[in-house]
Parts: C-alpha cells; sequence; structure tokens
C-alpha cells in the first residue's frame, strides 16, 4: 500500500525518477566497465610486480653462488688450524664489507667444526642479541675441540679486526647435523635452504652452502628476511597493496606488513588451483582483488607470491570521472527543481489547505473544519466533501463515545447488583473521584500549582478510570464478598453442624435408655443426660458465637474449638454419594472408612481444600503485583474458618476479594485506548494503594502514585465509609466517617495535601447533601480536622 503524496511531489517526483533512471543507468554502464578496466589494470600490475620479484630472487641467487665460487676459490682460509684464524676472518669480513646483507659466513669441516663470522651491521639488533661491547663490529665464533671438551669460542672483534673481548662455554654443536651442510655436500653447485628460524636471531632466513673442491669442508653465508621485505616493498605499486611471500603451508616467508597474516582466501586459492588469475573477496568490510602467483622452479616451486590491494585503490582513478558526470547530472536536476516547482504551485496550495483542514479532523477540532477557495472544480468537490466528512466523523465518534460510556456505565451496574452490600458504590465513586480532581485541577496551592489534566481526553481517562474502578469484582465470586459468617460459603454450614450436634444429642438419649434397660439407677442418669445436653448446648452456642466473626478470637477460644472438635459422632451413609466429578475430585486423597464411620465433630479434611491451578507466578511478578499468594485458593476446613482470628474472611478468601484489584489491571491493560486515554488502567488498578506504601496490588508509595491515583484512595473510603446500603455494617455520620479518615492520614493511607483540598472545598459536603441520608449529616469542625490532619 502506497503513501499518499502531493501533487506537487508526485510530479516533481516522477520527473526526478525518470532522469534518476537514465542517469543511474548510464552511471551504472560507467561504473561497470571501470571496474571492468581496474580488474585487468590490477591483473597486469600483480603480473609485473611477481615478475620483478622473480627476477630479484634469481639476482640474489646468482649473486649468492658467484660469491660463494669467488670465496672458495681462495682455498687459504679453510685451514681452521688456530682458534683465531685471522686469514679466513679477514677474508670473510672482506666479503661481507662488500656484501652489506650477508649476516654471517660460516666454514664447517668434517670434524663437525663450525667457524663463522657475523656481520654486526646486517641487522640494528645484534649488539643487543649478543651482549657485545658497543665497538664491535664483527663476531668471530669458532666451535672446536679441545682436551677439556668441545667449546664454543666468541671473538668480538672491532673494524680494524682487533678483539675487544672474548669468551667461550661449552657447547655439543656438530656442524655435520646441519641441513644446509648435508645437502651441500649432496650438489655440486651451490645450494639454497627453505626459510627457516635462525636460533640467536630467532627470526627466519636462508643460507647458500657450497662444498670446497673435492674436500667434506662447506663454505655458507646467511640471509636474513630483511632483503626480502624490502624487495616486496620495492614492487608495491600502490602505498595500500600488500605481497606476501609464502609456503604451501601458509607459514610467512616475508610481507610487505609490519604485522602479517595469511589471508585464507589465498591458502584456498593455492589448492584449488586458482594460479595467476585475479578474483574479488571482502575481508573485515572491504573488497578486495586478490591473486597468488606460484614463484619460478629457480626461486622455489614450494614458494607463492600473494597479492592484495583495495578494490577502492584501483577503482579510484575511474570513480573520479565518474563523480565528475554524477555531479553535472545532479547539477541539472537540481537546476529544474525550481522550474517544476512554480509550475505546480497553483495546484500546491489549495491541496495544502485541504492539507490544514485535514489536520483539524485528525485532532478532532470538527468545528473548526472550513471549505477551501479556490477554483478548480475537483479541489471545489474535495473541500465540500471534506467538511461533509468532518460532520459525520464528528457525529459517529459521539454515538461511540455514548456508547462506550454507557457500556462502562452498565458493567459498573452489574457490579453494584451482584452484591447488595456495594449496591450503588461504583456510581458514587466516580462523582467524589471527579469533584476533587477538578478542585485540585484548579488550585494554585503546594504541588497541585503544576498539576493539570492537560486535554479533556485526560479527564474523561480519570473519569472512566473511576466508573472500572471495581470492574474486576465480576471474577470476585459472590459467596466471597457476601460472606456474613466464618463457616459461610454458598450457604452457611452451621446448619450441617448443628445437625451433627442433633445426632449426638439423640445419642445421648439412645444411651441413656440402653444404660437403664441395664438396671442402671434412673435418678443417676437422668442427672447424667442432662449434664451432657447441657454442656452439648454450650458447646453448640459458643461455635455457633464464633460463627460470627468478631474483632479478635484469643487463643482459649481456639483451643476450646478443637477440643470441641475431637467429640464424635458416627456416620451411617457414604459421604462420596451425590457428588460432582469436581468435587469427588477433592476426595482423592481422602480415605474411604467403612461403615458405619466414626467421625469428629469438625475437622478439616482434604476435600476441605481446593487446589490454585494453572498460577504463573512469573507473570504475577512481572506485573508488579506484591501480596503474597496463599497456597490454596480455598481451604473449607471447618476447624480453619472458625479459628478465624479477625472478621469472618480466610487468608484465601480475602486474598480472592483483594485480588479484583489485580483483575482490573489485568483486564484494562489488555484493551487498545486511542490518545489520552491510556492511564485508565492506572487510575483505576490504584484506589486500595497507601501513601506509606501498605496497600496493594503494587505496594507503592506516595512519591510513585500519581494525584489522580491518591484521589481514587480518598473517593473508594470515603465512599465505603459513608454508604447506608451496607446490611453488614452500622451507618456512620459525616463527621465519624471524616474522624476516620483523620486516622488514616496519620497513619499514612491517605494522602494529607487532597484530603485538606477535600476538606476546605467543602466536597465532602456537596457529596453528603446529594446521596446521604439527613440523619447522617451532622456538624463538622473542619479547622479542627485539618489541624489534626496536618500534625501527623
Amino acid at each position: 500500500m502506497f503513501d499518499k503524496i502531493t501533487i506537487r511531489t508526485n510530479i516533481l517526483t516522477n520527473i526526478l525518477v525518470v532522469v534518476a533512471i537514465v542517469a543511474g543507468s548510464l552511471l551504472g554502464l560507467q561504473y561497470h566497465f571501470s571496474k571492468k578496466m581496474a580488474l585487468e589494470a590490477t591483473e597486469k600490475n600483480f603480473h609485473a610486480a611477481a615478475e620483478k620479484i622473480t627476477l630479484h630472487l634469481k639476482d640474489r641467487d646468482r649473486l649468492a653462488g658467484s660469491i660463494l665460487l669467488e670465496v672458495a676459490y681462495d682455498r687459504s682460509f679453510v685451514r681452521l688450524s688456530t682458534p683465531f684464524p685471522h686469514e679466513t676472518i679477514r677474508r670473510f669480513t672482506y666479503t661481507m664489507e662488500h656484501q652489506p646483507k650477508i649476516y654471517a659466513i660460516n666454514l664447517g669441516n668434517p670434524y663437525g667444526d663450525l667457524f663463522e663470522v657475523i656481520n654486526m651491521a646486517s641487522q640494528s639488533d645484534l649488539h643487543k642479541i649478543y651482549h657485545a661491547p658497543p665497538r664491535t663490529r664483527w663476531i668471530a665464533v669458532h666451535v672446536y675441540d679441545t682436551p677439556e671438551g668441545r667449546v664454543k669460542r666468541f671473538d668480538f672483534l672491532d673494524s680494524d679486526l682487533k678483539r675487544v673481548f672474548s669468551r667461550s662455554e661449552p657447547t655439543d654443536f656438530d656442524v655435520t647435523t646441519r641441513p644446509w651442510y648435508l645437502e651441500a655436500l649432496k650438489n655440486d653447485g651451490v645450494y639454497r635452504t627453505a626459510p627457516y628460524l635462525f636460533e640467536n636471531l630467532k627470526r627466519k632466513g636462508v643460507t647458500y652452502a657450497k662444498t670446497i673442491g673435492n674436500t667434506h669442508t662447506v663454505l655458507a653465508f646467511d640471509l636474513t628476511l630483511s632483503e626480502l621485505t624490502e624487495i616486496l616493498k620495492a614492487q608495491r605499486f600502490s602505498p595500500k597493496a600488500q605481497i606476501y611471500m609464502f609456503d604451501r603451508n601458509g607459514s610467512i616467508i616475508a610481507a610487505t606488513t609490519a604485522r602479517p597474516e595469511i589471508d585464507p582466501a589465498m591458502m584456498e586459492a593455492v589448492k584449488d588451483g586458482r594460479i595467476g588469475r585475479v578474483f574479488m573477496r571482502e575481508r573485515d568490510g572491504v573488497g578486495r582483488f586478490t591473486m597468488v602467483t606460484r614463484l619460478t622452479e629457480e626461486a622455489g616451486t614450494k614458494t607463492y607470491l600473494g597479492f592484495t590491494v583495495p578494490v577502492d585503490t584501483m577503482l579510484s582513478p575511474y570513480l573520479h570521472n565518474i563523480y565528475i558526470a554524477f555531479g553535472a547530472a545532479l547539477l541539472a536536476l537540481l537546476l529544474s527543481i525550481p522550474l517544476i516547482l512554480f509550475a505546480t504551485s497553483r495546484i500546491v496550495r489549495p491541496i495544502k489547505a485541504l492539507m490544514k483542514e485535514n489536520e483539524k479532523i485528525r485532532q478532532r477540532h470538527f468545528d473548526e473544519v472550513r471549505p477551501v477557495k479556490t477554483n478548480i472544480i475537483e479541489l471545489i468537490q474535495l473541500s465540500e466533501s471534506l467538511v461533509s466528512m468532518s460532520r459525520s466523523i464528528e457525529a459517529y465518534e459521539r454515538s461511540l463515545k455514548e456508547m462506550m460510556e454507557s457500556f462502562i456505565k452498565l458493567i459498573a451496574d452489574a457490579i453494584d447488583a451482584k452484591s447488595p452490600y456495594t449496591g450503588g458504590h461504583c456510581k458514587r465513586v466516580p462523582v467524589i473521584a471527579q469533584m476533587l480532581a477538578k478542585a485540585a485541577n484548579a488550585s494554585e496551592e503546594g504541588e497541585f500549582k503544576t498539576f493539570r489534566f492537560e486535554s479533556d481526553e485526560e479527564m474523561k481517562a480519570f473519569e472512566l478510570g473511576a466508573w472500572l474502578h471495581d470492574c474486576g469484582k465480576i471474577t470476585t465470586p459472590e459467596f466471597v464478598v457476601d460472606k456474613a459468617t466464618k463457616l459461610e460459603t454458598i450457604y452457611n454450614r452451621i446448619h450441617e453442624i448443628r445437625t451433627r450436634f442433633e445426632v449426638i444429642w439423640r445419642d445421648i438419649e439412645i444411651e441413656y435408655y440402653e444404660r437403664l434397660l441395664q438396671g442402671e439407677e434412673k435418678e443417676r442418669l437422668k442427672r447424667w443426660k442432662e449434664e451432657e445436653h447441657r454442656k452439648l448446648l454450650e458447646d453448640f452456642h459458643f461455635i455457633a458465637r464464633c460463627n460470627l466473626g468478631g474483632e479478635f478470637m484469643g487463643e482459649e477460644d481456639k483451643k476450646r474449638i478443637e477440643t470441641i472438635a475431637e467429640r464424635k459422632w458416627v456416620r451411617h451413609f457414604d459421604d462420596r454419594l451425590g457428588l460432582s466429578d469436581e468435587e469427588l475430585q477433592r476426595y482423592k486423597n481422602s480415605e474411604k472408612r467403612p461403615l458405619p464411620a466414626e467421625e469428629p465433630l469438625l475437622a478439616d479434611r482434604p476435600e476441605h481444600i481446593v487446589e490454585r491451578v494453572g498460577f504463573d507466578e512469573e507473570a504475577y511478578r512481572e506485573k508488579g503485583f506484591k501480596l503474597e499468594v496463599p497456597e490454596h485458593l480455598y481451604n473449607f476446613g471447618e476447624i480453619y474458618n472458625l479459628c478465624i482470628e479477625k472478621g469472618t474472611l480466610s487468608e484465601e478468601e480475602r486474598f480472592k476479594i483483594e485480588e479484583h484489584v489485580m483483575m482490573t489491571i489485568r483486564m484494562l491493560e489488555q484493551l487498545p485506548y486511542p490518545p489520552g486515554m491510556e492511564k485508565i488502567p492506572e487510575y483505576a488498578g490504584t484506589h486500595h494503594e497507601t501513601m506509606d506504601g501498605t496497600g496493594y496490588p503494587r505496594k507503592l508509595t506516595r512519591e510513585k502514585l500519581s494525584i489522580p491515583a491518591r484521589i481514587m484512595a480518598i473517593a473508594d473510603i470515603f465512599e465505603a465509609l459513608t454508604a447506608s446500603d451496607r446490611p453488614y455494617k452500622k451507618m456512620k455520620t459525616l463527621s465519624e466517617s471524616l474522624q476516620i479518615m483523620v486516622y488514616m492520614v496519620k497513619e499514612g493511607h491517605l494522602d494529607a495535601e487532597l484530603f485538606a483540598l477535600f476538606l476546605r472545598t467543602g466536597i465532602y459536603r456537596t457529596y453528603a447533601e446529594k446521596y446521604l441520608r439527613p440523619e447522617q449529616i451532622d456538624e463538622v469542625d473542619v479547622d479542627r480536622l485539618l489541624k489534626e490532619s496536618t500534625n501527623s
């Protein structure tokens, strides 16, 4: 589905799209061919660099061979008869002075002896590696046998070949075990090793070796790979190009970068046989041209050269021309825009005016919508349709609001009608809440100075939240809401217990006559019977009184209930007959006893427990609810309920009552709301929270409760205290109700500032005159109440 756009934008966009497609196609073709040319140029540069590197390596090998042949021709230096052969040292140093890249020249004989001269100028860090004195220019290393054993002698020489320092150390080094020595004996010409790690330097290099004449003496010199690195760097055709020399195992021999790491794509090219062909790949988000080539046989068939350069680097010369062409096209396009805009302005102006009128409709300012002045017939018709539509939407929205408000009030009426004990509560709470909200909205005192309902929708949301504050009671069973006695469920079970007392009374009568027939004294039996009946009556009266509930039940009363419960009666009928499947499920953990069965007068049985099923504790906590959830849904145990300390509700039933707020929140949070109505769940779900954080269901403190939320708490409590239609409590006067609310302010249950506003504005009396009975309306000392509440 396409977004709506203006005519001007439409025309402008169509022209721009056509131009852009043509320009883009031309630029795309130019880019395609430029990329192809860049690829060809890259391949040409890669091959040229490979040929030059190969030539350099061949020249180096030829030079190395020439040097070895030249040095080996003069055999006078071969004799190592002394630990410090001067002639050999002069010959070696002379050669390395003319070939400064040679790291060392070695001479090994078949006895395992080695003589080596190291060129200290070939590497910058050799003094540090060999711990050489500062004036050292050469190091002569001689491995030979002495009467004390095999030694390795170091002579540190200055530029005049004078000894600066000497030291010796024992060694087991044998030159005849070195690969370059062994391979040189097998070859007639010059032998070059594969790159390997020089032990002293801890870096790679190569060794060139040749046998001297028909002897088993081998002459060799070492080159580090720093020379190869310089050769590779010299062949880079771009600063961003990189060249790698590596073996078939991927080990780097030399590279143009300081921290070389072989590209896996190069090894894949070697494996796949893609040698000598340029391919593209992407690494680290950068496109690169890459090629691998094998060095010639003379340079080493097991060695490869890898080339890589960013695609952008090779494309940059071609992209420059593309950018110029793109700039020219863009400039022409920009110059055409004012002309297009000017041509479409006469159509656009009335359309924009229509858009403003449409915005008024979107903002629901229906009375401000007016026809647009224009001479374009189509736009005149559109304007008239817009005005007509505005009137229709206004009427439809009004009917929807009326229907929604009626539906909400219908729900409130249904909740009030559900219980005779709370009749009218859902209707009266919104009246009190709205009066107090309007007073707070108009007040300039204290924190009310910064409080305002920003729109009619926000005020309406508060009103609807007040109407819906008890909508969760739809889910609360009537027998819990209306529970007037402790044993009441859907009926008062005191009748069932009284029947058991009747059975015991009958059993006493039967026992009396049985014992009389057995010959016991009649007068004594009569006194016994009367005493037992008296006790039974007292016990039942006590149980019946406990069933009514009260402010407090002591431990002594609880123990008496437990004692009475232990009294036995005999059941002759199956207690599972006539039960529904659901009720029978609760008997699955109860033992079925054979009849007749002796039963306790009062009991807490397994079948009295109704399990809590399907409770999602994680979702409960995610909602922020903090009330402790009882283990069971209900516990109808007779002893358990009769021992309720205060009132008539058990822990499970009290939670079920308080759960109505959580159900209100859950129900309302699932509904979609128009703008301005999003806070309805907050307003409806906070009327049982307190300022000190002891309320429910989220235990919010004053700082976390908005002013409307605090207003709901005052409205709910004031209505409950002054209600005259609650048969379970005595009707309270206006002054009594407000005094109780003062105590609640002191205890941190109600907001002090809102309660003071409630008193000062006389809202309590305005409400009372309309909804309270005349006998409830008495004198109220507002000043005293204000003083008491502010001194909390």
